[in-house]
């Protein structure tokens, strides 16, 4: 009988190195599929935070206006006599006609008044916006982004939104 010493042989080292290898190449493949799906995630979040922001802001300013003209790119308005610009955080305009528009580059919505034009808010270069009048008294604004993904991290999807905005002036057109 062949006596051991205690200890492990050098076999016995390699497959529990193998095995603990394999198991380390796994858990981090893992980890790295985790960590691209993350960052996709969050650039899909910011756009669809970006589109809700668009929307947002159009319907606090166009919800207590009377709604003139609207084009694809433009909607003329002007705010109701009876609704208080200053309680919905604009300043006091007075009921004359404005259009808000969409501007393409740099891209940014405008509001133009008085033959001025000023930055209403500020869009990415892959945020699009457009307007559509479906029937009286409804004015839809459609808001979409596009990502810019790093290579690798897959096809970008495009996030839209549509919000129909019910107008106090559904007899004027």
């Amino acid at each position: 009988m062949v006596k051991r010493s205690p200890g492990t042989t050098l076999t016995e080292t390699l497959v529990v190195m193998a095995v603990f290898s394999t198991l380390m190449i796994l858990i981090l493949g893992f980890y790295i599929e985790g960590s691209r799906v993350t960052a996709r995630q969050e650039q899909s979040s910011g756009s669809y935070r970006r589109v809700l922001q668009v929307l947002d802001r159009v319907e606090t300013l166009l919800a207590f206006s009377r709604v003139y003209y609207v084009q694809a790119d433009q909607v003329v308005f002007s705010l109701l006599p009876d609704a208080s610009p200053l309680a919905l955080g604009f300043p006091d305009w007075g009921t004359q006609a404005r259009t808000l528009a969409v501007k393409r580059e740099p891209p940014a919505l405008l509001l133009c008044e008085d033959g001025t034009s000023r930055v209403f808010l500020e869009l990415s270069a892959e945020d699009e916006v457009c307007f559509g009048w479906p029937c009286p008294g409804v004015l839809e604004v459609t808001a979409s982004s596009r990502p810019t993904l790093q290579p690798g991290q897959g096809v970008p999807r495009t996030v839209q939104a549509t919000r129909k905005i019910l107008l106090e002036n559904d007899e004027e057109r």
